[in-house]
């Protein structure tokens, strides 16, 4: 993970230094404040995002929307900001979650089926950037064949993804243990994964609420296609909206692909750059507005890592509390 941090970071700054610090600069102060109309994008985002994951649980089981909401916080800030990939911040949303009376079980669960509801949309938001492309593209271009076999591997690794979790693959693979020890903690494993795989496939069974999901995340998606729109306008170099879908979505495509790298940086940056390059923008122009978009993930992101520690730190002094008191630790 850090490797991947190190390698992507290094990747911007190239980019940047290729392009010019003081260009880039530049483009950038081309937009004035008005390039913290960014932050506009942060609340429906986010509410989209938590909407989305609330239907991922058993009815009744459910946090409230609040909690769910200080959840998908902390745990995108993190996924945003640290090197850990993609699924650091699913820990993370689990443990804060069950800090607040939500069933282990259930957490893990709905976090397991929310990645495969997140790959779904990016799935269907590719396929919609492509069906631009292949309007806007020239009839030899070999990017448009490139997007669609990407496109068929990404479906076919969701497709193998969602098959493992509806078959008990977790139970399936903890329960060998089970023949070779019997300490309490290898049982307590065996019947938590049992009961994780059960949960998954109850889950499964309402597809009407996985579908709703979906689309609530695939919207989430075409609003930050809106965000690539506006800030293009606001550096002077205005693209349609079918141009700005295109760019966003098959970018975001790549970074999904490039999980290894945390936050896609550098991948993110060179998939603008390319796509940009395909509707006759200018490299230092995409780079800005990549850029840009990152401003919006830092001031969201920040505050979020802040909230974790202050929520930790809480968790900590608590039982720190109980331990003087004699009281059992909770």
């Amino acid at each position: 993970m850090r490797v991947g941090f190190i390698v992507g970071l290094g990747i911007v700054i190239v980019l940047v230094g290729w392009q010019g610090v003081t260009t880039i600069v530049d483009r950038l102060a081309d937009a004035g404040w008005g390039i913290l109309l960014v932050v506009l994008f942060i609340p429906p985002d986010l509410l989209l995002r938590t909407a989305s994951y609330r239907l991922l649980f058993a009815p009744g089981r459910g946090p409230r929307f609040s909690v769910a909401m200080f959840a998908t916080w902390i745990g995108s800030s993190i996924n945003y900001l640290l090197p850990v990939a993609t699924v650091g911040g699913e820990f993370v949303k689990v443990r804060i979650l069950t800090l607040r009376s939500v069933r282990g079980v259930d957490a893990v669960a709905s976090v397991i089926l929310d990645k495969t509801v997140q790959a779904l949309s990016v799935l269907l938001w590719a396929v919609i950037g492509i069906a631009v492309l292949a309007t806007i593209a020239p009839p030899d271009e070999p990017m448009v064949e490139i997007a669609i076999i990407g496109a068929a591997a990404l479906a076919v690794g969701i497709a193998g993804f969602a098959l493992v979790q509806y078959a008990g693959a977790l139970g399936a693979f903890v329960r060998p243990a089970k023949r070779v020890s019997s300490a309490g903690k290898w049982q307590s494993l065996v019947a938590n994964a049992a009961e994780l795989d059960a949960t998954i496939q109850t889950l499964y069974r309402r597809p009407g609420s996985i579908i709703l999901a979906t689309l609530l995340r695939l919207a989430k998606r075409a609003l930050m296609g809106g965000e690539v729109w506006l800030l293009a306008w606001l550096l002077g170099y205005p693209i349609g909206l079918g141009e700005a879908v295109m760019v966003n979505s098959l970018a975001v495509a790549l970074r999904s692909a490039a999980f290894v790298v945390p936050g896609g940086y550098g991948v993110q940056e060179g998939g603008y750059i390319l796509l940009g390059a395909m509707i006759g923008m200018p490299s230092d122009v995409m780079l800005a507005i990549s850029l840009a978009t990152r401003f919006g993930e830092l001031i969201e992101g920040l505050p979020g890592l802040a909230a974790w520690q202050f929520a930790e730190g809480g968790v900590y002094w608590k039982r720190r509390r109980d331990v003087s008191s004699g009281s059992p630790p909770s």
